[in-house]
């Protein structure tokens, strides 16, 4: 499943999570690749064996770290402190703040344990090769004849996801780009994934992998406060992200994004459109269903929509300049999904 991120994907994740027949692998992506900021890492060009992809799963990541450290924790971070050996200033396995408890909520420690016990054996192999031989092994274990893997923003990273599943179905969830891009100017993650970006494209090197600052009278001050070494969550909750910066980056990865999407055969990719999801959940879970077994699960529906719960837009409520520069921003997006027969007002 794909979406930018903020695009109601993670209700879509709890539907599936109800299905008899499926494995929910949730938020992977989004905390191995360290909220898309180690993207490279996450999908390394050359063969490793099961040890080195295990690091992948397991080694806490700087900024999420960073995040817990200072209590900072995205919703989506759904490991039970109280029932799991880690803490919040101790750092947290990639797999454990979502993924793991999202499967195994009473017991998250024991499903590490054994999924690493299992990754840990395996061979050299391309990366593609482990995360398919992981989601089989989830899929085994929880009896599931199918699997969904949902994370935020996994859109980025479209191109290297359908070379790891060249034979998966992809379910990709749209949002009206400006509620996406209110949404993602107040959300922790994509606060810091985004402040992260400035701070690397101004520095000219990534402050959570170089301890070089040659370049730091560059950034302005609320940025710097920012820096691993100065991080502060005062700084954290001060600093304001403009949703129409928002707006930019939600066009360009629906561009990016569209014209991978666009390289699938047909049957391959079903699109669906959040306000449809929330205006008409039946229709628009049955057609989920369709697509994933071929056939609908009544009782999984009826239990689905339940799930939902309508909410009004956010962007209307902006002021008039604020709300016309957001829509600017976003623009590029919209004409985008136009062309491919998906509009909003």
């Amino acid at each position: 499943m794909l979406g930018t991120g903020r695009c109601g994907s993670t209700l879509l994740s709890q539907m599936i999570r109800l299905h008899p027949e499926a494995v929910s692998v949730s938020e992977l992506f989004s905390f191995v690749t360290d909220l898309g900021m180690r993207i490279e890492g996450a999908f390394p060009p050359q063969p490793i064996d099961g040890p080195a992809f295990w690091k992948l799963l397991s080694d806490p990541q700087p900024r999420q770290s960073i995040l817990l450290r200072h209590d900072l924790q995205m919703p989506e971070v759904t490991y039970p402190w109280s029932k799991g050996s880690y803490t919040p200033d101790g750092g947290l396995p990639p797999i454990m703040a979502g993924l793991v408890p999202h499967l195994a909520p009473e017991r998250p420690d024991e499903l590490f344990d054994a999924i690493g016990a299992a990754m840990t054996r395996r061979p050299f192999a391309p990366v593609e090769e482990h995360y398919q031989a992981l989601f089989a092994f989830l899929a085994e274990r929880f009896a599931a004849s199918f699997w969904v893997e949902r994370s935020g923003g996994s859109l980025r990273v479209a191109e290297r996801l359908l070379k790891a599943f060249p034979h998966a179905r992809i379910v990709h969830l749209v949002r009206d780009g400006r509620d996406t891009s209110i949404s993602m100017s107040r959300h922790i993650g994509f606060r810091m994934a985004l402040l992260c970006g400035m701070q690397a494209e101004l520095l000219g090197t990534d402050p959570y992998e170089s301890a070089d600052r040659s370049e730091e009278d560059d950034l302005t001050a609320d940025l710097s406060s920012l820096l691993p070494e100065n991080f502060s969550q005062a700084a954290f909750k001060a600093f304001r992200l403009d949703p129409a910066l928002c707006g930019h980056y939600w066009a360009g990865e629906i561009g990016v994004g569209l014209n991978v999407l666009d390289q699938l055969s047909e049957g391959r990719l079903l699109t669906m459109r959040y306000e449809d999801l929330l205006a008409a959940p039946t229709e628009s879970i049955k057609r989920l269903d369709e697509f994933m077994t071929g056939e609908v699960d009544s009782t999984w529906v009826e239990h689905s929509a339940r799930l939902v719960d309508p909410r009004p837009a956010r962007w209307p409520d902006l002021p008039d300049d604020q709300r016309s520069e957001l829509h600017d921003a976003c623009r590029p997006g919209f004409e985008a999904l136009a062309a491919r027969g998906l509009t909003w007002d």
